[in-house]
């Protein structure tokens, strides 16, 4: 098996978990590739709906990109006065209201994003977003 192929089973292990772990509906995983985020691993239960492959980038989603940068998660919902509207448009599209992002860490680099999503507006805390930042370092 190549090492490709142990990455992506072991991101699909992670998306399934942090969705159990974190009481999300929904998790996808993004390999940050310069200002284009990859969608390229994913839990998703029947019923609802990501798009693996699909690309996004960065630049129209500033708060995504700031939780890349800053490295500090980010929780929002729809009902948040300060959502940006590419996020909000996003959510709405694909079916949920709340949405949890951290980077995902291998070693010392930030390799992608990991994101969870819910379909009730209820917002992730800062003791989910924590246990996300936690729980998305491989080293």
């Amino acid at each position: 098996m190549s090492d490709d192929r142990r990455l992506l089973d072991v991101l699909q292990a992670l998306a399934a978990d942090l969705t159990a772990r974190l009481g999300a509906d929904t998790c996808a995983i993004s390999r940050a590739i310069g200002d284009v985020l990859i969608l390229v691993a994913e839990y998703v239960p029947d019923g609802l709906m990501l798009l693996q492959g699909q690309g996004y980038l960065m630049s129209d989603y500033p708060q995504t990109a700031e939780v890349l940068q800053t490295g500090v998660p980010r929780s929002l919902t729809l009902a948040d006065p300060d959502v940006d509207e590419a996020e909000a448009a996003l959510l709405r599209e694909q079916g949920y209201a709340a949405l949890l992002m951290a980077p995902l860490r291998l070693g010392d680099d930030t390799w992608g994003l990991v994101e969870l999503y819910r379909v009730e507006p209820r917002a992730f805390t800062a003791a989910e977003a924590g246990r996300l930042a936690e729980l998305s370092r491989i080293d």
